[in-house]
């Protein structure tokens, strides 16, 4: 049960990010005006702020009975969404080029290159 630790730091990480989401996903979506090519979509960012509250809720689930085949199922989810948010963002940072537009640049290395790489990390380090 030790490589359960892998696990655990990953979806730490992905419930202190997507609690994060859920704060300016609901409360100040105007950051996604100036820091996105996308604009505010208010309805879109509150059903992914909504997102998020499903996946911090089923994260806890986890801690609380402290399963491994849930921290697994959810580190496999984790790590699919985060590469595939990241690779989103990873296309609209070079389709807007030469603008910067810092949520997008942010996307790339904190939702990508940490979330989608320490989850494939964790899964390969926590291989019985």
């Amino acid at each position: 049960m030790k490589n359960i630790k892998y696990y655990q730091y990953y979806l730490t990480f992905v419930l202190v990010a997507c609690s994060g989401a859920i704060i300016w996903q609901l409360f100040i979506p105007q950051i996604a005006l100036s820091g996105t090519s996308w604009g505010v979509a208010l309805g879109w960012q509150k059903e992914i702020a909504l997102w998020n509250v499903a996946l911090v809720s089923a994260i806890i689930y986890s801690f609380i009975k402290k399963e491994k085949s849930y921290y697994k199922i959810l580190t496999i989810q984790s790590t699919i969404l985060f590469i595939v948010l990241g690779l989103n963002h990873t296309w609209s940072f070079f389709e807007n080029l030469p603008n910067i537009f810092f949520i997008h640049l942010a996307g790339i290395f904190e939702i990508l290159l940490l979330g989608g790489g320490w989850g494939i990390y964790a899964l390969v380090k926590s291989k019985d």
